[in-house]
């Protein structure tokens, strides 16, 4: 069958604009970072927004050859990944008010664009398409539970790489420009809380729709354990440290595997399956 990117002008090109824009963000977001450019500073917000907008109207369009319906290819979800780190992070600058980290969560969400823009190469039907209400919440809360995901394990790495600056009393640019501990502390936990949320609503609506379908699933499939094994660490860590007082940097430790453990889940499936379901491993 035909690429539908190579029978659409305006498709294929969205498609090729969209990473670009995410890697001049990012750019815009690490000159201010690494530099504090002025220039850079008042134009970053805007680039996230246009990169935003641009990234749903790509999708937009995307779907609407299909009627509306998103499939499960990977570079589907992979540019919805990014599209979902990008709200995720815009929120969080919006309603805080604090840049620091964005340099950070929008070059891991350039990088999954760019991805995305790579296996675009495949025909748009190589996943099936989804309707329906439950199957829809299901995707979503998937992609948004990997987000935070993403968000909760970068926002680990800047912990312990803060950590050890202050422990060995170097207090250079990170130091400097990143939030304090404290701050990080509790955008790892609302990072967490937000992930137990997206990946037990995955759950739920993954079992109604399946047994909506009568469709018969293997629960030892290597996906699902993993699912269901970091839900179960997630879900855990919300205790870890009110109820036993587990320290914030061993936490942060198991949420950077985790982070690494999905995103190498991610990338194999990807070349393994342009399907995230009906996979056969």
């Amino acid at each position: 069958m035909a690429n539908i990117f190579l029978e659409n002008s305006l498709l294929f090109a969205l498609t090729q604009i969209v990473p670009l824009l995410y890697i001049v963000t990012t750019a815009l977001y690490g000159i201010h970072f690494f530099r504090e450019t002025p220039l850079a500073g008042s134009l970053k917000q805007s680039a996230l927004i246009i990169t935003v907008v641009t990234h749903v109207a790509d999708l937009g369009l995307l779907t609407s050859t299909a009627g509306y319906r998103l499939s499960y290819s990977a570079y589907n979800l992979m540019g919805m990944v990014a599209l979902t780190l990008a709200i995720t992070y815009m929120f969080i600058e919006f309603t805080t008010k604090s840049d620091k980290t964005g340099f950070f969560v929008i070059a891991f969400a350039a990088g999954s664009a760019l991805f995305s823009s790579i296996l675009s190469a495949q025909t748009v039907d190589s996943g099936p398409a989804f309707s329906g209400l439950r199957i829809g919440v299901h995707l979503i809360a998937a992609i948004f539970g990997f987000s935070s995901v993403a968000i909760a394990g970068l926002y680990s790495g800047m912990y312990l790489v803060l950590f050890r600056q202050i422990r060995l009393n170097r207090f250079g640019l990170l130091f400097q420009r990143l939030p304090n501990l404290e701050t990080l502390e509790m955008l790892i936990m609302h990072a967490v809380a937000f992930g137990f949320f997206f990946l037990s609503v995955t759950i739920v609506a993954g079992v109604l729709e399946q047994h909506a379908s009568k469709e018969v699933i293997n629960l030892f499939e290597p996906r699902l354990i993993s699912l269901f094994v970091i839900w179960l660490l997630y879900g855990i860590s919300l205790f870890i440290k009110p109820l036993f007082g587990w320290d914030i940097k061993h936490m942060a430790v198991l949420l950077i595997a985790l982070f690494v453990l999905v995103t190498a889940l991610l990338f194999i499936m990807s070349l393994v399956t342009p399907s995230f379901h009906g996979m056969s491993i």
